[in-house]
């Protein structure tokens, strides 16, 4: 592939290094990146589809998503990103041990040097003409009357196991009757609408996420159980077209103001097709209060230690 870019950038670039593309993380990395950088996409888009090869890459590694991640990041470099002969620069923290860091990269074939610049040490060096993109950690679990497998692993939400929201969730909407779309509002890695296609809910599922590492182990976990989802990577369920059904693993990480608007947004789903979204059981009263206040009183289908509230069609 001919070389039309300058430099990549994965993760947050600085400000001392403008790139010609970002690899983001997730859709607010993304839109910090789009306001500077004439070429922005997300991590399962660059894992999924050939790129312009650029004579330069920089890598800023993730603190959080464990040392597993690292050949993955390695192999987006070497066959996406990085034109035969260029230089990559991997920027890391003391803290994530640079010299570990340095020793996996030599395991694999890379030719690396170290440059120390204050609490951070830049890597660099050229990646291997070919590289294998490592298997990430798996878990079986019994979904919708099926033993499924789900690839869960580099920092995502409960990775050895379908959390009891999403259980009990999918519980609620398996009693749904059969609709020709789904949408999963914040999916993870996507158990919830994989289980959805593979019980007969849905014939089609839209999810979203705003963690694009998620949405890419979503994506392989759909081909893995026989099903296709469609990703979209936005905080904003507004953004993703009417469907019959939603539904949606409540986050409680997130603040008053995002969990207002996050709400509203769903509640208006709820006004053209069937609304289901499961929260902690100590919070109802909190989500119940959202629901009246659209002028909705949610339906209850309670759990040991959830409870998802319906509304809608």
């Amino acid at each position: 592939m001919n070389t039309t870019l300058k430099r990549w950038h994965v993760g947050s670039p600085s400000d001392e290094v403008i790139p010609d593309g970002v690899v983001a993380f997730g859709s607010a990395e993304a839109a910090e990146a789009a306001v500077r950088v004439p070429r922005v996409v997300g991590f399962h888009q660059a894992m999924a589809e050939p790129l312009p090869r650029a004579e330069e890459v920089h890598i800023g590694l993730p603190t959080y998503r464990g040392k597993s991640f690292q050949p993955v990041l390695a192999w987006l470099a070497a066959t996406r990103l990085a034109a035969p002969g260029a230089r990559v620069v991997w920027q890391v923290d003391k803290q994530q041990g640079p010299d570990s860091v340095r020793r996996l990269l030599e395991s694999l074939g890379w030719r690396i040097e170290q440059v120390k610049r204050g609490r951070q040490r830049l890597l660099s060096g050229i990646a291997p003409a070919e590289a294998e993109l490592p298997e990430p950690r798996h878990f079986t679990a019994r979904v919708a009357g099926a033993e499924l497998t789900f690839a869960a692993d580099y920092g995502v939400f409960s990775p050895g196991e379908v959390d009891a929201g999403t259980a009990l969730l999918l519980e609620a909407a398996l009693r749904c009757d059969p609709v020709e779309s789904v949408a999963d509002i914040g999916t993870g890695y996507g158990p919830l609408a994989i289980g959805l296609l593979r019980g007969g809910i849905a014939r089609r599922a839209l999810v979203t996420d705003v963690d694009c590492v998620a949405l890419w182990l979503a994506r392989h976990n759909a081909r893995l159980n026989g099903t296709e989802i469609e990703a979209r990577w936005t905080p904003d369920p507004g953004t993703v077209e009417a469907t019959p059904l939603t539904v949606c693993n409540v986050p409680t990480h997130i603040d008053a103001e995002a969990t207002r608007l996050l709400m509203d947004r769903l509640l208006e789903r709820a006004k053209t097709g069937r609304l289901l979204a499961v929260v902690h059981a100590s919070l109802e009263s909190r989500y119940v209060a959202h629901f009246r206040r659209a002028g909705m009183d949610p339906s209850r289908f309670p759990g040991p230690a959830h409870v998802v509230l319906g509304a809608g069609a």
